[in-house]
């Protein structure tokens, strides 16, 4: 898909996708889109939420704010399968983290009292399904970038859409990674449809700065009242 069929606002983040799929975020994330990966990352013990990598060019990469970052060696650090974080900044080689969910600063940092050298680091991400997602919810609730009164920005609040969106993005990446009906992958999978369902029967959208019930369409009724 080329830059100019791409919508210029989506709904949720790979940061929201990670704060509700929890550890299953890496493996839902499709190897192909991967952004940066390096081994060299450095965790000054004076910056420890900044990590620099000197073979990799971050923001050249395309990494920005909302992406996840995935850091997994030193195995001595970031035990088991490794740590989320979400990326907070980006410039040149350098990416500022912070904890999913939470403020800059905010929590324990990912390095340690003394300097961190040899850190492992992937960046992957959703994008390219979380924009089919925001497009779909655009289509079924008659939301419009080009009509006037019905941009995306005419929304007053995007909280039940972001929902809609991530559990959307999940439930197709849990479609095509399961195997079988059992296991794991199959009840995330029916949970989050039965979720997805409860959530677009009760999702209301409100429209302009000074919305009230009058000024409102739903998942079954996408005109407007006045």
């Amino acid at each position: 898909m080329s830059s100019a069929d791409r919508l210029a606002v989506v709904y949720a983040t790979d940061e929201n996708l990670a704060v509700r799929a929890s550890g299953d975020f890496a493996f839902l994330c499709p190897t192909w889109q991967k952004l940066a990966w390096g081994n060299d990352g450095v965790l000054a013990a004076s910056s420890p939420w900044v990590l620099r990598s000197a073979s990799v060019n971050l923001s050249g990469a395309g990494v920005g704010p909302g992406h996840v970052a995935l850091l997994s060696k030193p195995t001595t650090t970031f035990k088991g399968s490794g740590e989320l974080f979400a990326v907070d900044a980006v410039a040149g080689d350098t990416m500022t983290l912070r904890r999913l969910g939470l403020d800059s600063g905010a929590g324990q940092p990912p390095s340690p009292a003394a300097d961190l050298s040899g850190v492992e680091f992937l960046v992957t991400t959703l994008a390219p399904q979380i924009e089919e997602a925001s497009f779909d919810l655009n289509q079924r609730l008659s939301i419009d970038p080009l009509v006037p009164g019905r941009t995306p920005g005419d929304l007053r609040d995007l909280r039940d859409l972001r929902q809609a969106c991530v559990l959307t993005v999940l439930t197709r990446r849990y479609a095509a990674e399961v195997r079988g009906s059992q296991g794991d992958f199959a009840l995330k999978l029916a949970e989050t449809k039965q979720e997805l369902g409860e959530i677009l029967a009760r999702l209301q959208l409100r429209w302009g700065p000074g919305a009230t019930a009058e000024k409102t369409s739903t998942w079954l009724s996408t005109r407007i009242v006045r």
